[in-house]
This record gives C-alpha cells, structure tokens and sequence, in this order.
C-alpha cells in the first residue's frame, strides 16, 4: 500500500510540474506572438508614411 501511494504521489507531482511548465511556456510564446504584432504594425505605419510621402511628390 505505501508502494501504490508513493509512486501516486511522485506521478501526481510530475504532472504538476509539467502543467508549471507547459504553462510557463504557452505564456512566453504568447510575447513572442506581441512582440511579432507590434513588429509588423510598425512596419504597416512605415509604409503608409512612405506611401504618402511619394504620393507628395508627385
């Protein structure tokens, strides 16, 4: 019986610790997809300024 409750206990705590871990990482995957977003808005608004400043020209 206490064979059958320590290794329930160790595969209990392995799953803990892999939900902390997925968790960790499904958060920094997140940032990484932000940071992407905000990349490519920036670089959206720096091509509608050129955009303009051609259209200026002519």
């Amino acid at each position: 019986m206490d064979l059958f409750l320590f290794i329930s206990v160790i595969v209990g705590m392995t799953f803990i610790f892999l939900y902390f871990v997925m968790n960790f990482d499904l958060k920094k995957k997140k940032l990484e997809v932000e940071e992407k977003k905000l990349e490519l808005e920036k670089r959206k608004l720096e091509l509608k300024e050129e955009a303009g400043e051609e259209e200026e020209k002519f």
